[in-house]
């Protein structure tokens, strides 16, 4: 049991405050431009935004998976060989 009676432990996601932090700076960036005299942002740019945050989302996501996969690996006892690319 928890040391601390009442709270759900959990694993720390680095991807999911990641792209908490880039949609809330694209959501800056879209409030600040529709408060401008030229008005909206292009959907274009707020699509490659979007997207863009995702992708670094899943880039954080990946590094976060192969780091724990390697520290698992280490406090196994165990190494972990690279994996062959042919």
């Amino acid at each position: 049991m928890s040391q601390y009676r009442g709270i759900d432990r959990h694993r720390f996601e680095p991807a999911r405050l990641v792209l908490g932090l880039a949609l809330t700076a694209v959501a800056v960036v879209v409030y600040v431009r529709a408060r401008d005299e030229d008005g909206r942002l292009p959907v274009a740019v707020l699509v490659a935004l979007v997207a863009g945050s995702l992708l670094l989302a899943g880039l954080v996501s990946l590094v976060t998976r192969s780091l724990r996969r390697a520290w698992q690996g280490n406090r196994d006892g165990e190494k972990r060989e690279p994996a062959d690319a042919g």
